[in-house]
């Protein structure tokens, strides 16, 4: 059975159906590469600022 699914899966993947294009894939991971390296420096500059935010937002948030 197992044998069946790869073979299966192989044969999708030689006709390339069903996948994501390359050009795809990279602009994808790019763009989250992008919105990860923005988040790391806002929280490597801004990061107390930041943190003190969340917790006045969930103040006002959740009304404790």
């Amino acid at each position: 059975m197992a044998q069946q699914s790869r073979s299966a899966e192989r044969q999708i993947a030689a006709a390339g159906v069903g996948g994501m294009p390359l050009l795809a894939r990279v602009a994808l991971a790019a763009g989250l590469g992008c919105v990860l390296a923005g988040a790391a420096y806002l929280l490597a500059v801004r990061g107390e600022a930041l943190i003190l935010d969340l917790a006045a937002f969930s103040q006002r948030l959740f009304c404790f």
